[in-house]
């Protein structure tokens, strides 16, 4: 399963759902700044959404390419 860590009024993030939804790809996504914030700060990442994807963590940029 798909995780997308993101935040509230995050326009990335949406960016992101809305990709996932047109390609009909399941995810769950996770709406909570401090888990937002350890999972980005364990993989140094520093901007959202963070997405978790088989025990690897990905930028959205990352992410994009292996999907």
């Amino acid at each position: 399963m798909i995780k997308i860590y993101g935040k509230t009024n995050c326009g990335r993030c949406q960016s992101l759902k809305n990709i996932l939804d047109e390609k009909k790809v399941a995810y769950e996504y996770i709406e909570d700044l401090k888990t937002l914030m350890m999972v980005a700060s364990k993989a140094r990442i520093m901007s959202a959404p963070v997405v978790e994807k088989e025990d690897k963590i990905y930028t959205m940029e990352q992410f994009l390419e292996v999907l």
